[in-house]
């Protein structure tokens, strides 16, 4: 089996558990549910992105679920920054997790920190752009006059639950990923609709690196609260 695949059960002692001070066990415990979120909502995008039925509906299904998936997955890639902002960063002298991270660890630290921090990122466009909350009116007319006759679809089905909006999801999204495009440059010949492909490629690029680098954050904060001895291998 490749070492990629390779799962290693691990055991901590209850009494470290229950001897660590409260700040410890609550940043361990958070660090490791975040870790669980963001394993959860990676395994749902890559699911969402594998080859479904033949047919219209199911690749506009397919693009709705891969895109709200995304969209999610970016909200929740800023709750789990902003709780290491909060929870360790704003730490005032230095957190103790913080100052014994390793070098690697410290370096994708200081990369998050510079991306989430920079205004104009693809997950930020996506997160202020595509969540109702932060912002109030997206600006959907470029879309709107170039709409295709599929992108105008309506799906109903019996059950509620089952229906799609195919024509909700398309134009926002068609809009939200332009602009991801526009940002990184070199779309001025291109069609809207090149531009969407391309802000998607974008987005898909930057969630890969953002959650690579705060997995490794991550597991280096979660290395550090329980030291080696508190450990048994199961």
């Amino acid at each position: 089996m490749s070492r990629n695949f390779e799962i290693i059960q691990l055991q901590i002692n209850e009494a470290t558990l229950k001897a660590l001070p409260n700040r410890q066990r609550n940043q361990l415990l958070a660090c490791m549910h975040a870790h669980n979120e963001l394993a959860v909502m990676n395994r749902l995008l890559m699911f969402s992105c594998n080859a479904v039925g033949v047919g219209e509906l199911h690749d506009h299904a397919q693009g709705v679920q891969m895109w709200c998936i995304m969209q999610v997955l970016t909200g929740k890639l800023f709750e789990v920054w902003k709780m290491l902002d909060e929870r360790f960063l704003k730490s005032n002298p230095t957190d103790p997790a913080i100052a014994a991270l390793s070098g690697d660890h410290k370096e994708n630290l200081e990369w998050l920190q510079g991306y989430f921090d920079t205004k104009d990122t693809a997950l930020r466009i996506i997160r202020d752009k595509s969540a109702f909350h932060y912002d109030k009116q997206l600006n959907l007319d470029e879309a709107v006059a170039d709409v295709t006759e599929d992108e105008r679809r309506v799906y109903l089905a019996e059950h509620p639950a089952n229906g799609l909006y195919y024509l909700g999801s398309s134009i926002v999204f068609r809009t939200v990923f332009a602009i991801v495009a526009d940002k990184a440059g070199g779309t001025s010949a291109m069609s809207q609709i090149e531009r969407m492909q391309k802000g998607v490629d974008v987005a898909l690029t930057d969630v890969q690196e953002v959650n690579v680098r705060l997995h490794a954050v991550l597991y280096g904060l979660e290395r550090i609260s329980i030291s080696p001895g508190h450990i048994r291998m199961s």
